[in-house]
C-alpha cells in the first residue's frame, strides 16, 4: 500500500479546501464491497488520507483555519425535520 502517496492526496485535498467527507475512499465505488479488497486495507487507506489532511490543516495559521471553518459553516444547508406520526 502507498500510505505516503495517500497522505499527500489528503494534504492536497485540504489545500484545495475540501473536507474530510471528500475522502475518495468513502465513495461507494472504492469500498470493499465494490473493490474486493480487505476491510482492514481499506481502513488503512482512509486513515492515511485523513492523517495527511489533518496534518496539513494543523499546519495552517489560526487565521486561515478560522476562515475555512466559516466557509464550511456557510455552505451547510439547514437541517430537514421530518414529522413523525
Amino acid at each position: 500500500m502507498h500510505c505516503d502517496h495517500i497522505q499527500k492526496l489528503g494534504a492536497k485535498a485540504a489545500r484545495e479546501g475540501l473536507t474530510l467527507w471528500d475522502c475518495p475512499y468513502l465513495r461507494a465505488a472504492e469500498m470493499p464491497g465494490h473493490t474486493g479488497e480487505r476491510i482492514s486495507d481499506w481502513v488503512l487507506k482512509i486513515e492515511a488520507w485523513e492523517a495527511g489532511f489533518r496534518k496539513h490543516v494543523r499546519a495552517r495559521s489560526p487565521t486561515v483555519r478560522g476562515r475555512v471553518r466559516a466557509l464550511v459553516a456557510a455552505n451547510r444547508s439547514s437541517a430537514v425535520v421530518l414529522s413523525t406520526g
